[in-house]
């Protein structure tokens, strides 16, 4: 077999073949890490499938955010179900096998027409981000135009609401807009570069 060919295979494969992504999903009581089989890094359309209302995990993680006793420390699975809609957020980290497909989804993210500052405050969290729209629309109809119910959103800053000094930045998180119990828009802004996780002094 050519080399050429052995790049086309490869290339098909990441297309159409499911990889496991590692995942981090947080919840109102619990911060969960895991591999979770995505196609091409979309993880808002695992999220979004309607069809299984549970996320799988492997060789997942899981610990409480708020740590009350000896008890309470992180437990490991080999396999976790967690319920979708009890999902705040959920950030998936970088795959090399899935570089190109990364590329090209956080591309398709930025060529939509318009960027709107988002807001989502989900209690204990504050998040805060980019919403990419695909019309050039006002806020008001923007909000009624989401479809989804797990939102992309891009250059994310999470605030830790009981200890504002905890937060962390992310190049991308998916959001569940109506766990929010404020969701707002604002306008349009260049998105910051800022990534990374610290604490504020």
């Amino acid at each position: 077999m050519r080399p050429s060919d052995l790049r086309s295979r490869d290339l098909l494969s990441e297309y159409a073949a499911k990889s496991l992504v590692r995942v981090e999903l947080f919840t109102r009581s619990y911060h969960v890490s895991g591999d979770v089989e995505v196609n091409r890094w979309r993880l808002a359309d695992v999220l979004n499938d309607t069809v299984h209302p549970f996320v799988l995990m492997q060789h997942a993680v899981r610990e409480p955010l708020v740590r009350n006793g000896s008890d309470e420390l992180a437990r490991a699975a080999t396999i976790l179900q967690i319920t979708k809609q009890a999902v705040i957020f959920a950030i998936p980290h970088e795959a090399p096998e899935l570089a190109t497909a990364r590329q090209q989804y956080l591309a398709g993210l930025y060529a939509e027409r318009r960027i709107a500052a988002a807001t989502m405050l989900v209690p204990p969290f504050e998040i805060r981000g980019t919403v990419h729209l695909r019309r050039l629309s006002q806020v008001r109809q923007a909000l009624e135009d989401i479809p989804a119910e797990f939102v992309p959103m891009t250059h994310v800053d999470v605030i830790y609401l009981p200890d504002p000094k905890l937060r962390f930045n992310a190049e991308l998180a998916v959001v569940n807009r109506p766990a929010a119990e404020i969701f707002s828009l604002a306008s349009e802004r260049s998105p910051e570069s800022a990534r990374g996780f610290r604490r504020d002094s």
